[in-house]
């Protein structure tokens, strides 16, 4: 059996917790630390066992660790990675990497350079429903692929917004919730080379938009539209129709729709749609055939690849590089948005 790898979480709130009992569940890997500086943090340690600590430096230097889990507030994500890489310690970093382009950047080469694996939290990446609709997209199925229309309309409570750093600038959806659709319009159908967008922030008032709509114009010629707001009483979201996360109420429906020339397909469903005798003509009637995949949790698979990543077995799925793309292409929206202009890539 292979001998269980010791990880360590760095901000345990609501998405490092997660990670706890991913990594608590899987066999592969053991809980070892937990880093931050709240008493609840310390208190969750005590009740695990394990040792606690105020800041990710400190955990660090303290030695032990085979790899770290980066789940601290946005704006600390890359201060934390840097520490991680400065001990020689592989990271697993929560999305978005940064909300500075520039530093984001400099972190990519510095990760480069030091030789030490960096993961980006893209967890949709694993999904099998995620990859199973880019094998379709690639075997030519669904034709030339001419638009697709991507929809996150979710309501967050009130009480989300009770830490102060997600009514900031950085923490708005377009870059918690929007990053995650963006990573998987470029992970389907390439590089986005035009961006038009608007924001509004009419439902809550804060200082971070509560709503956006994007178009997208990619390099291989197709055009894409994103519906995003988390003021919307809505099941059109990827988190109640994908069963991601037993947190999200499930409903059946879609959030993705996807049309080419010769088929269409919907996501997460994998509802495949062509024209019956596989001959595009629009007075002819549809044929659906729902694609199989085997089920698995997204995060869950992510930990695996990490674990894999950490002990040599395989190069990260999610580079820093990759992210930074997705961050590009995040900042051209916002910009768009603010400046109500086409934004080229």
């Amino acid at each position: 059996m292979t001998e269980q790898l010791r990880l360590a979480v760095v901000g345990a709130g609501a998405m490092g917790r997660d990670h706890i009992r991913y990594i608590q569940d899987d066999p592969g890997s053991t809980l070892a630390a937990i880093a931050d500086p709240t008493d609840e943090a310390h208190a969750l340690a005590d009740s695990l066992g394990v040792p606690w600590f105020a800041d990710c430096e400190d955990m660090a230097g303290a030695g032990g660790l085979d790899g770290v889990v980066i789940a601290s507030p946005n704006h600390l994500h890359l201060a934390n990675a840097r520490a991680a890489i400065a001990h020689g310690i592989p990271a697993l970093v929560e999305k978005p990497i940064s909300d500075d382009l520039d530093d984001a950047r400099a972190f990519a080469a510095e990760a480069r350079s030091s030789g030490v694996p960096v993961l980006v939290g893209q967890h949709r990446r694993h999904n099998p429903k995620a990859r199973r609709a880019k094998e379709i997209i690639d075997s030519g199925a669904l034709g030339t692929i001419v638009a697709v229309s991507v929809h996150y309309g979710i309501y967050k409570p009130d009480g989300y917004f009770d830490i102060p750093w997600r009514r900031q600038k950085g923490a708005g959806p377009i870059l918690v919730n929007m990053v995650h659709d963006v990573d998987m319009l470029r992970f389907l159908f390439g590089e986005p080379t035009e961006i038009q967008g608007m924001a509004a922030n009419r439902a809550r008032g804060f200082e971070v938009e509560d709503t956006a709509v994007v178009n997208v114009r990619f390099a291989n010629g197709t055009l894409g539209s994103i519906t995003l707001s988390d003021a919307a009483a809505s099941p059109w979201n990827w988190e109640s129709t994908a069963r991601e996360n037993p947190f999200f109420a499930p409903f059946d429906t879609d959030a993705y729709y996807i049309m080419g020339t010769k088929g269409s397909l919907s996501m997460p469903q994998l509802k495949l749609f062509t024209h019956d005798g596989g001959v595009s003509d629009w007075t002819k009637p549809f044929v659906c055939e729902i694609q199989g995949v085997r089920e698995g949790l997204p995060h869950r698979l992510q930990l695996k690849h990490f674990l894999e990543v950490i002990r040599g077995e395989a190069n990260p799925l999610v580079t820093p590089e990759d992210a930074i793309k997705s961050l590009e292409v995040l900042n051209a929206i916002k910009r768009a948005a603010d400046e109500g202009e086409m934004i080229r890539l």
